[in-house]
């Protein structure tokens, strides 16, 4: 049976930090010792010495994955923007996770993904049943100045190597929200511009509720002119011209970033509504000389079909997914969570009196310990299949047969 520990600080000393966090992971989970940490902490941090204070206490042999983000949770602690820090510590078997990295990510991000999915595929990890983390450095500041690297053509990359990416979640990893380059942990490499890949063995399964947070408004619309993250025009006409009007005049052009959401319908377009089958595509900002808008990732190619999407503030909606989650797994005994939550939901950034990661930590309680983290872009499968997503919650449960845990 696998066993896990999470742990949480806010300390300011960066070493201080690991050791306080992973004294706390390894003393909750009753860890003797730890083979895998799972690491996340605010660009804060130093993170040389967050991993060396992280490493005096795991020892020198646990193999490290993660990054910066914008905040960390765990099942009593949750926090952004400042000193926050969270790990999860595995006692398990070596055979029971393998991790793969793949560096130069920044304007290759197809190549790396392609590469990334060889690496599963020569190592013979059964990618249609084992369950997968992919992590990624959403920043690239090269240049100087703040662009961002896609999911999208990353998962097409990896698509291409590995022809159906199911069983697979993941995020764009940023340290702030204000888009500076990020670090990320592997091992004891301290890295840039890296795509890194956890995948855990076939006999240990991962269910996922996606909690998106919000609904569609309206009819279809159609993208007829798009170039890259750009959506030029709209059922024809200009797309800052089109969405004015959705909106009714409510806002102003200069205030789309992080306000307007285009949904698409993976499913019946004439169905009732189901949430799974949604895709959140979340506007980064307006162009107000090309009228054009400027969306976080390239989804909404020419031909699109989507619907305007309004947020939906029902937290008591996450208790009914988590319990419904818990209510899937059947016989499976649950040993980890994981909660990968979109920053723009966090209770500031949002603009709600409320954080909804509070609400997970209240639904899963002390069933599983839980470890989160706010990422700039999430992935998670719709209709089975990962996609890229903003705006939503990616919760996911680790489980293994109650037979095996004995």
């Amino acid at each position: 049976m696998p066993r896990v520990g999470v742990g949480y600080s806010e300390a300011e000393d960066s070493f201080a930090a690991g050791q306080e966090m992973a004294r706390a992971a390894m003393a909750g989970g009753g860890l003797e010792g730890c083979d895998l940490a799972l690491l996340f902490s605010t660009c804060q941090h130093d993170p040389l010495a967050l991993r060396d204070g992280l490493r005096s206490v795991i020892g020198p042999e646990a193999r490290i994955a993660g990054g910066w983000a914008v905040g960390a949770m765990t099942n009593d602690r949750l926090g952004y923007g400042g000193f926050q820090a969270g790990v999860a510590c595995f006692s398990m078997p070596a055979t029971h996770f393998t991790l793969f990295r793949e560096d130069g990510l920044a304007d290759h991000e197809f190549d790396v993904g392609e590469r990334l999915g060889a690496q599963l595929i020569k190592a013979g990890v059964d990618a249609a049943v084992c369950p997968k983390l992919l992590l990624y450095d959403s920043i690239n500041r090269l240049t100087g100045r703040t662009r961002l690297n896609m999911a999208t053509p990353l998962l097409a990359g990896m698509r291409k190597a590995v022809p159906h990416l199911n069983n697979l979640v993941g995020a764009g990893l940023a340290g702030d929200m204000a888009g500076q380059s990020t670090f990320q942990w592997f091992d004891d490499v301290v890295g840039q511009q890296t795509a890194m890949a956890l995948a855990f063995a076939p006999h240990i399964k991962m269910h996922t509720a996606i909690l998106r947070g919000a609904f569609p408004v309206g009819d279809y619309h159609t993208v007829t002119r798009a170039e890259g993250a750009a959506v030029l025009e709209i059922d024809g006409r200009p797309a800052l011209d089109v969405i004015s009007q959705l909106l009714g005049g409510a806002k102003d052009p200069s205030e789309f970033a992080f306000y307007v959401m285009l949904g698409v319908n993976h499913g019946d377009p004439w169905a009732p509504y189901e949430e799974e089958n949604y895709s959140n595509c979340l506007c980064l900002r307006a162009d107000l000389k090309r009228q054009q808008l400027i969306m976080f990732e390239p989804e909404l190619v020419t031909g699109t079909r989507f619907q305007l999407m309004s947020r939906n503030h029902d937290p008591l909606a996450i208790a009914r997914k988590v319990d419904d989650l818990f209510s899937r797994i059947g016989d499976e005994v649950p040993f980890f969570a994981l909660y990968i939550n979109c920053a723009g939901r966090a209770g500031a950034y949002a603009g709600v009196e409320y954080e909804d990661g509070h609400y997970v930590q209240r639904a899963i309680n002390d069933r599983a310990p839980l470890l989160g983290f706010y990422s700039g872009v999430e992935i998670g499968p719709i209709r089975g299949e990962a996609n890229s997503m903003d705006w939503t919650g990616v919760l996911c449960l680790f489980t293994i047969k109650s037979w095996q845990s004995k």
